[in-house]
């Protein structure tokens, strides 16, 4: 079902087999790069190319989880799980990063996101 369809089911399983059930957002940076366009004073235009974690943002359900050990946790392997899609993110050597902050009239956690040193996608 993957290529033009996106959405549905997504889970997120960390190594240690915690889980979390995403809500709202799952955006996954899978470039390892940044490109920055410079000018040059003869008008010419060259690119930059900056390394950077591969990485992803997301939301989830608050369902009591301790922030703070989730922040100074050890590295882990993360994998999101397109149920609908059949597609799966793996994200290797990761750890969170951001400050969580805890919606407490709808229960959602933003201002989480990772990084890891690397990805692979399947499906």
């Amino acid at each position: 079902m993957a290529g033009k369809d996106y959405g549905g089911q997504i889970r997120l399983r960390l190594s240690n087999g915690e889980t979390f059930s995403l809500r709202g957002t799952m955006t996954l940076m899978t470039a390892g790069r940044s490109v920055e366009a410079v000018v040059n004073q003869d008008r010419s235009t060259d690119r930059v190319s900056t390394l950077t974690p591969y990485a992803f943002e997301m939301s989830f359900a608050d369902k009591g989880q301790n922030m703070q050990a989730l922040m100074t946790a050890d590295r882990f392997d993360a994998t999101f799980i397109e149920d609908d899609t059949g597609v799966s993110h793996y994200y290797t050597r990761a750890f969170f990063t951001g400050e969580p902050s805890i919606n407490r009239i709808n229960g959602e956690v933003t201002g989480m996101a990772g990084a890891a040193e690397t990805y692979v996608r399947k499906g």
